[in-house]
């Protein structure tokens, strides 16, 4: 049992004896083909050949398409963005919004016409045509606030929640609004869709200020998704989530992950109570460089705090450019082998 059967499987209520096993691929893909993560990412062929390349090697039961992920919806608004020529990602030059009220000069996206929109679109069919009868695809989505800190710089919209709130939650409501697009021509190809908020997490963010201000403008989004049938929508944040989780479970989101450095027990403990997907995961640095038993240890720990759980799926954070298909292959096996002491 893989990727789709495996998960609905789970969604009518089954524990299967199989975890699934979900690393997340974006640049790593680039690493299998030998190409920088800048040739990938400039490219809807290339992306999706590193995509397919990964689920022929290593049989994940999800697909995310993407690369250089928060990228996609500030370069669509007028972000230059900047394409190494080395190993390194693409990065976004500087912030576009001098004032937070700017974000009123700004057109939504067109996902059929601007930027790398297209791209990606065409990327996503691939991969959907490849293997999307076998396996979950994915599409990312920019959460408002991590789009709204790329547009304004983290610090500068910090302090615009902080000393002019109306009109920082008016930037996070047009984020949220500029994610429902995209989402929505996602579902339309066929692709799930994840909403990614790598800055929402403590210390970056006090969970006070997060649930009051942010929590709504992704509320909103996730709405919006499942207005369109994408009932299973993901809010993906890395990082100590504990402190913050029940707020996020407000947003409607159907998984939430618990990584390595958080108190996986308890987020554990609140995706039972709210009946979602928990994404348990080991460090993606352990994957990389660890010594095979410290590899054993670190997915032993994940197991013995999440495999109880029917909604439990295996994670590794984003397996990084630098580390070797054989850790991959390596980390698969070896939850594999520990899996039925579990189930």
């Amino acid at each position: 049992m893989h990727g789709k059967s495996l998960f609905a499987a789970i969604r009518s209520g089954q524990c299967p004896e199989q975890i699934p096993f979900v690393p997340t691929i974006y640049e790593h893909g680039a690493a299998l083909l030998g190409i920088t993560p800048s040739a990938a990412a400039s490219s809807d062929e290339l992306l999706a050949a590193g995509q397919l390349k990964a689920y022929q090697l290593y049989r994940h039961d999800l697909a995310a398409v993407g690369l250089d992920i928060y990228n996609i919806e500030v370069e669509a608004l007028g972000g230059h963005i900047v394409f190494p020529k080395d190993a390194s990602m693409p990065f976004l030059h500087k912030p576009i919004l001098a004032a937070v009220a700017d974000w009123e000069k700004l057109p939504i996206p067109n996902p059929d016409a601007d930027a790398r929109m297209p791209l990606m679109l065409q990327a996503v069919r691939t991969v959907i045509k490849e293997i999307g009868d076998q396996v979950v695809v994915s599409g990312t989505v920019t959460g408002p606030f991590t789009l709204a800190a790329l547009l304004r710089g983290f610090e500068d919209f910090v302090t615009d929640l902080l000393l002019d709130p109306a009109a920082a939650e008016r930037l996070l409501l047009f984020c949220a609004e500029v994610g429902a697009v995209w989402a929505r021509r996602l579902v339309r190809e066929g692709a799930a869709v994840a909403v990614n908020e790598s800055w929402i997490v403590p210390p970056l963010l006090s969970p006070e200020l997060y649930e009051r201000c942010v929590v709504p403008a992704e509320t909103a989004l996730i709405k919006d998704i499942r207005a369109v049938g994408q009932e299973n929508t993901a809010l993906i944040c890395g990082g100590d989530t504990a402190p913050i989780v029940p707020a996020m479970l407000k947003t409607g989101t159907s998984l939430v992950m618990a990584d390595h450095n958080t108190d996986q027990i308890v987020v554990k403990g609140a995706c039972r109570e709210a009946s979602v997907f928990l994404r348990g995961s080991i460090s993606p640095v352990l994957l990389e460089q660890g010594t095979d038993a410290e590899l054993q240890g670190g997915i032993r720990r994940v197991l013995d705090q999440c495999a109880d759980y029917a909604g439990f799926l295996f994670g590794c954070g984003i397996v990084s450019y630098a580390t070797p298909p054989e850790r991959v292959l390596r980390l698969k096996e070896i939850v594999e082998q520990l899996t039925p002491e579990y189930r």
